[in-house]
């Protein structure tokens, strides 16, 4: 559905799928990438490791297909009606991920990939507006450094967005990254998904032009500035002034594992934040505070994950479904579950979600008769 210009992705290991302990995460060069820290145990259950994409073991009679351990999404998608860009795949190699799994897990890890590439899904446009126009927003900008010539420097910076898209920000003259952006307003801005956590989760990153604003445009820009930041007071301060990436020359995004790619500069500015961003924290609160088991049944009965569910958490809500986080042992992943039908305001939410509820109780009810 969406025009992928290009492949590739911050992670190189399967293995750094699941964040587990000892996993930490920093911004390089305006990327997300993940760094540890002593010995890491095992992150993959032996039962539920991803297995190997060469072949096939008719002896011990265990799939060598490479897919993650929760989500069953491959590590290669050699169909080419799935995978038009003929993006290349990870090489697991001799990595925990090429271990083989018995044939009933493969046919799990398949029933559940087939029914996630059939989840309807925000555009990618849209997703990324929809993380650009988050509250109380923080992010990494990369600038060129006047001390060190030819190397980026990395500052984690305040930022709200326009009515384009275009981040805008409150700098001090007395910070280095405003410094070495009037000397060189080439920059990135890496922006993570409110409820970023790790290599599952969403970021993108825009590379283009910082400049000062002018034109008149401060009044406006400071009022919206503090409505996203309500706490940013110095946003008033003599010495502080409103920049703003007026040019932007790239848009590439990760949406999660195996979900990498850009959109076109046009695609992004035409694109609108997901209309439930409002008062999606709000409910995704009440749901992981108070309706945990119920989360679970989505996974369990409507996905098709089999096993004990550990912890089950939803950490993103749009106007055609939500995904949870969902932690197994030492596995953890990224599921989606659809609404019936794609909603637009609050009152609709709390009705597709008891909708789903519904769709677990005769389930279940099947189950037992």
């Amino acid at each position: 559905r969406d025009a992928v210009r290009r492949s590739g992705s911050t992670m190189a290991s399967a293995k750094l799928f699941a964040a587990g302990a000892g996993f930490y995460f920093l911004i390089m060069a305006g990327s997300a990438v993940a760094f540890t820290a002593g010995p890491i145990a095992s992150i993959l259950r032996p039962s539920l490791r991803a297995s190997s994409s060469r072949s096939s073991s008719p002896v011990l009679g265990l799939s060598m297909e490479a897919r993650d351990a929760v989500t069953g999404a491959k590590f290669e998608e050699k169909d080419e009606a799935k995978n038009p860009a003929k993006r290349p795949g990870h090489v697991v190699g001799d990595s925990e991920a090429a271990a083989p799994v018995s044939p009933e897990i493969e046919a799990q890890r398949k029933r559940i990939e087939e029914h996630q590439s059939a989840c309807v899904k925000p555009s990618w446009p849209e997703e990324i507006r929809t993380i650009m126009a988050q509250k109380n927003g923080f992010a990494t900008l990369s600038t060129m450094s006047k001390a060190h010539e030819g190397f980026p420097m990395g500052s984690i910076v305040g930022f709200a967005a326009d009515g384009k898209g275009r981040p805008f920000f409150v700098f001090s003259s007395l910070s280095s990254h405003t410094q070495n952006l009037v000397a060189n307003p080439k920059a990135s801005l890496c922006v993570t998904e409110p409820k970023f956590k790790g290599a599952a989760d969403a970021r993108v990153t825009l590379i283009g032009s910082v400049t000062r604003v002018e034109g008149g445009d401060e009044a406006e820009l400071r009022k919206s500035y503090m409505e996203n930041h309500p706490g940013a007071y110095w946003a008033e301060f003599k010495d502080f002034q409103f920049y703003r990436m007026n040019e932007i020359t790239d848009v590439s995004f990760v949406g999660g594992f195996a979900r990498a790619g850009a959109v076109t500069v046009d695609e992004y500015m035409s694109g609108e934040p997901d209309p439930l961003q409002a008062f999606a924290d709000p409910v995704m609160n009440h749901m992981n505070a108070d309706h945990t088991d119920a989360l679970k049944d989505y996974v369990t009965h409507l996905v098709g994950v089999d096993g004990d569910i550990d912890t089950c958490q939803m950490k993103r809500l749009d106007k055609y479904g939500f995904d949870v986080r969902v932690a197994m042992g030492s596995d953890a992943g990224i599921i989606r579950i659809p609404f019936p039908e794609p909603v637009s305001e609050r009152k609709a939410i709390k009705e597709a979600i008891v909708a789903l509820s519904k769709e677990v109780a005769k389930k279940k009810a099947s189950k037992e008769a």
